[in-house]
């Protein structure tokens, strides 16, 4: 009060809209002392007025099957982004996975510290976006770009994004973003480092040889390649599509060359009353596949794997929340040298809370080509804010 007085005092000998404004401020002043404990606001408070916003999504899950029960503090994402400017706004994104690192004296941890984003997207006009020189996700499918635990109705994510699209897959470089002229139409270009045969694949046998782990280091010392990532996406209503295509020249240790590329094609569709159907076909084309590994090694002949998943899910409203029984089927061919198809057929629910989190349970049965089965249960609790 002593503070409103003192400014009704100044305000004396000004005009009568120069009181009224005096007045209003100090009252505002005073209000936000009285939200914020009596005191001004701390430095969070203040960075966050001036753009500073911190997201987060996390996992828990529980599994049992295949003779092997366990419990994973599975994933913890910090996202923390700030408006620079009112066409420029910075993004980083750092996980903590597997509840923690090996500290060297203990096997209690067995996780993994990344950083999978951090750069600064500048609005140009409003077709074009360019994403500065950092870390950036590849656009390619859809879940690699938008794993929040309820972008999926299963415990984990598609058997799809893990064989065949190495999620999650971010890497160093730059590119540029929009919309076009056509309602709907979006667009999507990424230049990176290409594949590094040297940082997981190098030694390996043949069975064991994967694009997952030619992914090169963030860090990279040796970048032998470029890669160029497009991704064309439409949606109408109910209806979404997407393209996309990765395409790079890998260099093996012996300085091989073999041209590759991996395409998704993903469609989807959710009608009015709940139901949504999903599929989605992604592979790997390889030309000159006996380049990707080394002298030392056998060489690999398939030209060109892959798979493709069907789905089908129910939304079904609960007050604020949501029932989501879904069916999934994947078939995935995964041998750099033969054909052998593995198939997984996936059925269970999640149950979403508002926005913020989810429950999910889902049985998962694979079958081998050689016929062997595992049935494993997954349970998990996700979170998004």
């Amino acid at each position: 009060m002593a503070t409103f007085i003192a400014g009704a005092g100044v305000a004396m000998g000004q005009t009568t809209q120069e009181q009224i404004d005096a007045l209003e401020e100090q009252i505002l002043k005073l209000q936000q002392q009285v939200e914020n404990g009596g005191a001004q606001p701390n430095f969070l408070n203040q960075a966050a007025a001036q753009g500073l916003q911190f997201n987060f999504y996390g996992q828990i899950t529980w599994q049992s099957g295949g003779g092997t029960t366990k419990a994973d503090a599975y994933r913890y994402v910090l996202i923390p982004t700030y408006k620079l400017s009112d066409y420029a706004k910075f993004v980083s994104e750092f996980e903590l996975e597997h509840g923690g690192l090996k500290d060297g004296s203990t096997d209690r941890f067995s996780g993994a510290l990344e950083l999978e984003q951090m750069y600064i997207d500048v609005n140009i006009n409003e077709y074009v976006n360019w994403r500065s020189l950092g870390v950036s996700l590849i656009p390619i499918g859809e879940i690699n770009q938008y794993h929040e635990p309820d972008q999926f109705y299963s415990s984990k994510r598609p058997q799809l994004y893990k064989s065949i699209i190495p999620t999650t897959w971010m890497e160093m470089g730059t590119g540029f973003n929009g919309d076009t002229p056509i309602d709907g139409l979006k667009y999507e270009y990424y230049f990176s480092q290409g594949l590094n045969p040297d940082t997981g694949n190098a030694g390996k046998d043949m069975e064991d040889w994967t694009f997952k782990n030619a992914r090169p280091d963030l860090n990279n010392k040796n970048i032998n390649s470029y890669a160029h990532t497009l991704k064309l996406s439409y949606q109408t209503g109910g209806a979404y599509v997407s393209a996309s295509r990765y395409m790079t020249t890998n260099h093996n240790s012996d300085d091989e060359q073999s041209d590759v590329a991996l395409t998704s094609l993903y469609g989807s569709y959710r009608f009015e009353n709940g139901l949504e159907l999903i599929a989605e076909k992604a592979w790997w084309d390889i030309d000159n596949p006996e380049n990707l590994t080394d002298s030392a090694q056998q060489d690999i002949v398939n030209e060109s794997f892959g798979g493709y998943r069907l789905e089908a899910a129910y939304n079904i409203p609960h007050g604020d929340n949501t029932l989501t029984p879904f069916l999934r089927y994947e078939e995935l061919d995964t041998a750099v040298n033969n054909s052998s198809d593995t198939e997984y057929i996936t059925f269970g629910a999640m149950y979403k809370f508002g926005d913020n989190w989810e429950i999910k349970a889902n049985v998962e049965m694979k079958e081998t080509a050689t016929g062997t089965e595992t049935d494993t249960l997954h349970l998990s609790v996700g979170m998004q804010f």
